[in-house]
């Protein structure tokens, strides 16, 4: 398995904040099966722990490694090298989750809920999941898992490469099915399709990236049916050209992007790019770039307890001085302000616009 990279290694040394996972890291992947999870809120048996072996062997960089490791640095953002190998663009795992902190991805992913009850807090909204729920996250989103019962949260955890993902939802065409998140009660169903890619993952033959993308479009397409038609209602719709741009600002707004990356998803000359971007958006290229930022930033404060610095970064903003003016002129505020918490987006937020 390929190895991955760990952007930010605790020292063994340091002390853990409270409430983050804690792992104690074996010295080959061989004894990854006597890998313990410990913490006081939350655990993972050794089954679903061994579904994590592509993440913890990138963390075993020397023979001699014996550390701790706060999960923080592992579940903050997960990344698609992590997960995927190259020439596999979705990966089912079979995880068994008591309580996960607040994290997000750079893929997309869609769970089903096949045991257990919880709370699943979506960009600070909560939202009770149980057996037949399911979810499909963007990389925009980020989110946490609460238990709601004694048993642990069962479930097919699927990482979809956002290029693979981004296909799919073309195909779909205009209009899609309205912002992500999407949800449903009723996808159990769906528990064989997840079954048939988690084994073409495991074990590739003849076809098996073919088929592995056609498991893929038909769970999209059965997840898209299941969304609110009027949940797209009311916001500008973006045609031909535009819609892949709009959709990699909404997707990688947290990303260093600029108008000119968002002209090439687009095809266009950045000039033209963003005359057509205001003349649908109603906004600049800019502005509605730092106002999904701002939305995020705002939610992240509203619903844990990330420090303004943590989410200043997080959020994409390149300073703290230059975030805290632009939340102050957007919400009236300082980002540091935390008697202030939202209880839903700002009136006059920009939404997604309509693929």
């Amino acid at each position: 398995m390929a190895s991955i990279t760990v952007p930010r290694v605790a020292a063994r040394t340091a002390r853990l904040p409270d409430n983050t996972w804690e792992t104690v890291v074996g010295l080959t992947p061989a004894r990854l099966a006597t890998c313990a999870i410990v913490t006081r809120e939350c655990w993972l048996d050794a089954a679903s722990l061994l579904n994590m072996a592509g993440i913890l062997r990138g963390i075993l960089r020397q023979n001699d490694l014996m550390g701790r490791v706060s999960m923080t640095d592992l579940v903050e953002r997960f990344s698609t090298e992590s997960l995927l190998l190259p020439d596999r663009g979705a990966r089912v795992m079979r995880p068994r989750l008591r309580t996960v902190g607040v994290h997000w991805h750079d893929y997309y992913e869609l769970c089903l809920v096949v045991s257990g009850e919880a709370d699943h807090v979506v960009n600070g909204v909560a939202r009770p999941i149980g057996r037949g729920s399911a979810f499909l996250l963007s990389p925009a989103d980020f989110h946490a898992i609460r238990p709601a019962g004694p048993e642990p949260l069962g479930c097919y955890n699927t990482v979809i490469d956002p290029a693979l993902m981004e296909r799919q939802l073309a195909g779909l065409g205009p209009p899609s099915a309205g912002d992500f998140p999407w949800h449903a009660d009723d996808f159990l169903a769906a528990e064989g399709d997840l079954r048939r890619l988690q084994a073409e993952f495991e074990e590739p033959r003849l076809g098996s990236a073919r088929l592995v993308e056609a498991l893929v479009g038909c769970l999209v397409v059965e997840l898209a049916r299941r969304q609110p038609v009027e949940a797209a209602a009311g916001r500008p719709a973006v045609v031909g050209e535009l819609r892949a741009a709009v959709r990699y600002v909404d997707r990688n707004f947290r990303e260093p992007i600029s108008l000119a990356d968002a002209a090439r998803r687009a095809h266009l000359s950045p000039n033209y790019f963003s005359e057509r971007f205001r003349e649908y958006t109603g906004s600049s290229f800019q502005h509605y770039l730092q106002e999904r930022r701002l939305r995020f930033a705002r939610s992240l404060l509203a619903s844990t307890s990330l420090s303004v610095t943590e989410v200043c970064h997080a959020a994409g903003f390149n300073t703290l001085s230059h975030f805290g003016r632009a939340y102050r002129r957007r919400y009236g505020t300082a980002p540091s302000d935390r008697s202030r918490r939202p209880g839903s987006p700002a009136s006059g937020d920009l939404g997604a616009v309509t693929m």
